[in-house]
């Protein structure tokens, strides 16, 4: 009796819902990350900013192949 009292529910019900409350705990972790970043407050630096800028950019080829050589896919 008790079966037909509770739902059958499809195999991966479980799995889905396993999932979803990892990707619920993400969500507030990163919630909490945010109103936490909003206590810093952080000022450009010049130098840093010129050195960034005057990096030579790769293609998305050229950082293909770069990734690939850093880590061979296996």
């Amino acid at each position: 009796m008790l079966h037909t009292a509770i739902q059958d529910y499809p195999e991966g019900h479980v799995k889905k819902l396993e999932k979803r409350r990892k990707e619920l705990r993400v969500l507030e972790e990163i919630v909490l990350l945010q109103q936490a970043a909003q206590l810093y407050s952080i000022e450009p630096e010049e130098q840093f900013g010129a050195w960034f800028w005057a990096l030579e950019r790769l293609s998305e080829k050229e950082s293909y192949t770069l990734s690939c050589q850093l880590e061979p896919r296996a």
